[in-house]
């Protein structure tokens, strides 16, 4: 698992590549929790993900909880309408913010 790291405007924006399963969640989980450790403003770009299993979505919830816990943000960015398909059957759209750009969720960060 590959995940690309950009700071901007303060923001730490992590965009992995690839699928996040079972076989890839702990590599997923690493990159997030280092970010989360160096930065309480994430967002995480899924332009890049053509799949995401339950394991990827606990890593995505996990993040949320740590970075609400210490007053930190998470936003979810740039997600192609299939992995959208999966955060909202799973009732995490409700839950977690998700923008279709960086551009639209800067406000958020704020």
């Amino acid at each position: 698992m590959e995940i690309n790291v950009l700071i901007e405007d303060g923001v730490t924006i992590l965009t992995p590549v690839g699928k996040i399963d079972t076989s890839t969640a702990k590599a997923f989980e690493d990159g997030i929790m280092n970010a989360v450790e160096a930065n309480n403003k994430i967002a995480i770009r899924f332009s890049e993900i053509d799949y995401i299993s339950s394991a990827g979505l606990r890593v995505v919830l996990m993040a949320g909880k740590k970075l609400s816990a210490s007053k930190g943000a998470l936003a979810l960015i740039n997600m192609p309408e299939k992995i959208f398909s999966v955060f909202k059957m799973s009732g995490f759209d409700k839950i977690l913010k998700i923008y279709p750009s960086f551009e639209e969720s800067k406000s958020f960060f704020n």
